[in-house]
């Protein structure tokens, strides 16, 4: 039976090529040439049958490699081509993008049955390039091995892969040569793959299964010979290995190469550090906090121009709004995820990663803030420089023959197997996979500038769909620029020239190093020209199952000239160059004078902060999850603490803190003697544990010179209705006991409370801030200002009150006068000012279009201007709202199904139309009528919000709007707040949560923190803000500079503290341990 449930992920027949047409004139830069001009007719075609198809071999429509490389040492880069059924060819250059083939003289043919990827490589260091071609063998009746074709210098090849101990049987997918163990020859690691069987799908531990057909391997060059030392090097080879590329760099500078490696389905991608010792350590857990689920091809490349090289993984994630709709995607993975996370597996969501490598410390995902997430059923990213501008561009394969992860056909065989036997189903299925839609999709291009990438597709090339699969870029013709190559599924591949503009300047080197890795694999260059630096690193194969050539490329734009040139040989000397020619092909020839490089050492910034372990506590988030009862909402609300509150309530010198915790745990009260924290038993408060504590306050409620406690509540479950209201605690004689009559009751789900005498009459009055009804997310509630009587009796104050989804809020007199004004932060609206006239709160003006999702408010003179301007944290520009933001992002909230109970509905611009954000699935769940209205998936997707539920039905709903999604500041001109400023784009990476004034080495900074992991599938998790220090708007670093673990949570709270001989600075994350940190 477990074969018809993985037979679903199937696809089928294959179309015929289409006929070939002369080139025709093209306005792209990069023109796609027909193989009747290039003389490349190279296609590889699959044919299936019922033994042979998708249903049999999941990975049967993955396409094949292509590789580059001068196999005649004419100058001129040849290109092989990998077909899995057929015969692969080896094309020679004839100049001008004119090819021969010459496969059959050449014997680079093949005898394995199914062949996969493909690299070149002089493996025995005579000058002459071999070639290196994987193979699938021992599945269904695959036959053969990797096969090594060795140049015998004279236009023929011999296949040779047993005597070099290279003849691996087995699940093969790529090979990556480079040299891990420093010792002048090149070693491979070899990427293979499982298929699904009934292990495959076990815990993660699987992994330390090795299993020989599946398993990835290392092997040693041993004088030529390569040996197996995957154990001993600590490789993880198991069934669940799911391989589909790799990616080699020195991802933390320190010289020795390290290995990337995407996994298919469930399994984590492994990250592997380099040892220095012949070992590996995988470090995927401390580096990365998102990776791909689907992880497929796979590219680095530095293109921040920090010195560190970034890496790209790719998803099936489509951007096309029917077809997001009428696949699968993270809306039916997100309920496996608690699962997985039981079986041992890692965060993982269906999109595209781009992942900035901060310092070889740890990874910030950023594909969402490029808008390079979504790229459909993509295989190969290749970063290049196809403008020649300076900076790196990124193009992306595209396209399965059909989807088989059609909603629809998954539904259709479902229904289909029952009644059935296996073998009937089976053979039915095949009978059956052409009703699988078809999966041809356009390649994507970016353009990268010093921001973001930009796409343009169908400017620079063309958009037409396609079934593209292993790329390479390379300079073909010699004029200075690249060209890009592809192989296409099912039809002829494609020679895309560059018809770049040639006043834009380039250089491209070309290597001669010692020993055996002539090619000098694994070396780095750094160009210097214009204040700006450029380092690329020499590897082969790249993408998806492809390998460049050994040759680098680098754009000038307009720079005329090269200030030095800096390669640091695998062995770490370092050779610089002072003022190499541009506009040519530089060879650049080892030299023994070469001084040694030594890695740069920490700075001084990094013993800034140290940890400490003055206080041990746990948030605890209980288990309730907002979407079981209200299904449509976009992220969860019953995760906003913990609650902090610290003042000195003992009176001797040091502040104390309370922590609040979520329903079910108790909270706690640590009092502070200078030396150390001591848990103080609060009976009153300990009872009270099954409220959910939000937020809190110490002031002096009833005028008697000590400290009360005010807890905002907001509990979700139904059932503990009655732990909705917020609690004040009295301060007698240093005990806390509530008090059940001196506040009104407000059973809302309360995010903040914040004390000042507003109306100066000696006693402290509270601000109220709720967020919504505990049920329904959508409905619009008060917030009030409660004011004290003075002896601690509080009332709403009339004719003033916040309607909105208030987050946070605070006093602070913004405009000199010496009383402090009210800011409030909401969702689904404007911040709000509220100036202080003598008692009297004033709405003022805010600059328009600022609705947004704003999480948080704060001051700071961020500008340097001598007032203090108004800090506002939003959701941030790296989120998958940010992706689909061609218009204002919407919220409808109604019952639209007439069943007595409201429902909240988001809808996305693109294109102009406004989408449901839910899928037909998601909508059903929360409201029946739907599966009745539409039967099948198709008839849903592609349909506006307006056309899915009628347009009467959304104009009677009530409507909020987000106009704005950034972070950023309202500028204090002289008492003026007419003027929106957003952030740097580092501080858009993920929504900012809290805000913190702290004087660090006698300078006043602001820390910067956030998060957001607790969301629905749409969402996933935003976690790339790793905690930022700023000294103005132009001026920060990230906290792990100054020695603080990069911060992978959901940051709520942030707070200085002192002690006697030392300053805290204490984090509180959602659901994990408090961090404290001591400074100067």
């Amino acid at each position: 039976m477990r074969k018809l449930i993985f037979a679903l992920s199937t696809l089928a027949l294959l179309s015929a090529c289409t006929e070939q047409q002369p080139t025709k004139v093209s306005p792209h830069i990069l023109q796609n040439l027909s193989p009747l001009d290039t003389g490349v007719d190279f296609a590889n075609m699959v044919s299936e049958d019922a033994e042979h198809s998708i249903i049999n071999y999941i990975y049967y429509y993955n396409g094949g490699g292509v590789a580059s490389g001068d196999v005649n040492n004419d100058g001129l880069p040849d290109l092989y081509f990998v077909s899995n059924t057929g015969e692969n060819k080896l094309y020679l250059n004839l100049g001008d993008l004119k090819f021969k083939d010459v496969s059959k003289t050449a014997q680079i043919s093949g005898n394995s049955s199914w062949n996969t990827g493909v690299t070149m490589v002089d493996i025995n260091n005579d000058g002459l390039l071999d070639i290196y071609v994987c193979a699938v063998s021992g599945l269904l009746d695959f036959e053969g091995h990797n096969e090594l074709f060795i140049n015998n210098g004279d236009g023929t090849f011999t296949e040779n892969a047993k005597a070099y101990g290279l003849d691996f049987k087995g699940y093969s997918t790529q090979a990556y040569f480079f040299d891990y163990d420093k010792d002048d020859d090149l070693d491979v690691y070899i990427v293979n793959h499982a298929v699904h069987t009934t292990l495959s799908h076990g815990k993660a531990e699987l992994r330390h299964e090795r299993k020989p057909l599946v398993g990835d391997v290392l092997l040693n060059n041993n004088n030529g010979v390569f040996e197996d030392v995957s154990e001993t090097a600590k490789i993880f080879g198991g069934e669940n290995g799911y391989g589909l590329s790799a990616s080699i760099a020195d991802f933390n500078n320190d010289g020795w190469d390290d290995i990337y490696v995407c996994n298919d389905f469930h399994e984590d991608d492994y990250y592997y550090l380099n040892n220095q010792d012949g070992t590996f350590s995988e470090e995927l857990g401390k580096a990365f906090s998102t990776i791909s689920r689907f992880s497929m091809g796979s590219d680095v490349a530095d293109i921040n121009g920090d010195g560190y090289q970034d890496l790209i993984t790719l998803d099936m994630l489509p951007n096309d709004e029917r077809t997001l709709k009428e696949t699968e995607g993270d809306d039916v993975m997100f309920n496996i995820q608690a699962h997985l996370k039981k079986l041992g597996y890692k965060d993982q969501y269906a999109r595209n990663m781009l992942q900035l490598n901060h310092q070889g410390q740890y990874f910030q995902e950023t594909a969402l803030f490029n808008k390079v997430a979504a790229t459909d059923w993509s295989w190969s990213p290749l970063f290049a420089d196809f403008n020649n501008d300076g900076h790196q561009d990124l193009f992306i394969t595209n396209g399965i023959f059909r989807r088989p992860n059609s909603l629809d056909f998954k539904k259709y065989v479902s229904n289909a197997f029952r009644g059935r036997s296996e073998h009937e189903a089976l053979a039915w299925l095949y009978n059956s996979i052409g009703e699988m839609p078809s999966g041809k999709v356009t390649n994507e291009i970016y353009q990268g500038n010093s921001k973001q990438f930009e796409r343009q597709t169908g400017q620079w090339i063309e958009d037409t769909p396609s079934l593209s699969n292993g790329s390479i870029y390379v300079d073909l013709d010699g004029d200075g620029d690249l060209e890009l190559i592809t192989n296409n599924f099912g039809a002829a591949a494609s020679i895309y020239k560059n018809n770049t503009d040639t006043s834009k300047n380039y250089i491209a080197l070309d290597f001669k190093y010692k020993g055996a890795n002539q090619e000098g694999i694994g070396l780095k260059a750094t160009i210097y020209s214009n204040n700006k630096s450029q380092l690329k690193q020499l590897f082969r194969s790249r993408g998806f199952s492809s390998s460049v050539n050994n040759q680098l490329h680098f754009g000038l734009n307009e720079a005329t000239t090269i200030d030095s040139l800096v390669i640091v040989w695998p062995n770490q000397k370092v050779q610089t160059i002072k003022n190499p020619k541009i506009n040519q092909t530089l060879t650049v020839n080892y030299s023994e004078q070469s001084r040694t490089y030594h890695p740069e050492s920490p700075s001084d910034l990094a013993s800034t902060f140290k940890k400490a372990s003055f206080i041990d506590f746990t948030h605890q988030e209980d288990h309730y999850n907002d979407f079981s009862e209200e299904k449509l909402i976009p992220y969860r609300i019953s995760t906003l603490g913990p609650a902090l509150a610290k003042a000195d309530i003992d009176n001797n010198g040091y502040e104390d803190i309370f922590i609040g915790n979520s329903s079910g745990k108790k909270a706690q009260l640590f009092l502070n003697n200078g030396h150390h924290f001591t848990p103080l038993h609060m009976k009153a408060i300990e009872n009270d544990s099954l409220f959910e504590d939000n937020d809190a306050e110490f002031f002096d409620a009833d005028n008697d010179g000590d400290l009360d406690l005010y807890i905002a509540s907001g509990i979700q479950e139904e059932q503990l209705e009655e732990f909705q209201v917020d609690r004040l605690y009295i301060n007698d004689n240093g005990q806390f006991k509530r008090s059940q009559s001196q506040i009104p009751l407000n059973p809302l789900v309360t995010t903040v409370v914040s004390a000042y005498d507003f109306d100066s009459d000696n006693d402290m009055d509270l601000f109220i801030g709720n967020h919504s009804d505990a049920h329904d997310f959508g409905q619009a509630v008060s917030s009030y200002i409660l004011v004290n009587d003075g002896t601690g009796h509080f009332t709403k104050q009339p004719n003033f009150e916040v309607e909105s989804k208030v987050t946070s809020a605070r006093w602070e007199d913004i405009n000199g006068d010496q009383l402090k004004d009210l800011l409030v932060a909401t969702e689904w609206d404007a911040p709000k000012i509220f100036l202080n006239q003598s008692g009297t709160l004033t709405p003022t003006i805010v600059p328009q279009q600022l609705n947004g999702l704003w999480q948080t408010v704060s001051t700071y003179d961020i500008d340097k201007d001598g007032d203090q301007d108004i800090l506002l944290g939003n959701w941030g520009l790296n989120t998958k709202f940010n992706l689909n933001f061609d218009g204002p992002l919407q919220l409808y909230h109604s019952d639209f199904d007439q069943n007595g109970k409201n429902e909240t509905l988001l809808a996305y611009n693109k294109g102009g139309y406004y989408y449901p954000l839910n899928t037909k699935d998601e909508l059903a769940s929360q409201m029946n009528v739907i599966n009745r209205i539409y039967t099948k998936h198709k008839s849903y997707a592609g349909k506006t919000i307006e056309e899915a539920l009628t347009k009467t039905t959304i104009n009677s709903a009530k409507k909020f709007e987000v106009h704005q999604l950034a972070s950023g500041y309202i500028r204090n001109d002289h008492g003026q707040f007419n003027t929106f400023i957003p952030f740097d784009d580092a501080l858009q990476l993920a929504p900012i949560t809290i805000f913190l004034n702290v004087n660090v080495k006698n300078e006043s900074q602001l820390m910067v923190a956030g998060n957001s992991t607790k969301l629905n599938s749409y969402h996933g998790a935003y976690t790339a803000l790793k905690g930022l220090l700023l000294k103005n708007e132009n001026d920060y670093k990230l906290i792990s500079d100054y020695g603080m673990a990069p911060i992978h949570t959901q940051v709520k709270q942030l707070e200085t503290l002192k002690m006697k001989d030392e300053n805290l600075i204490l984090i509180l994350s959602n659901d994990d341990n408090l961090l404290l940190y001591t400074y100067k």
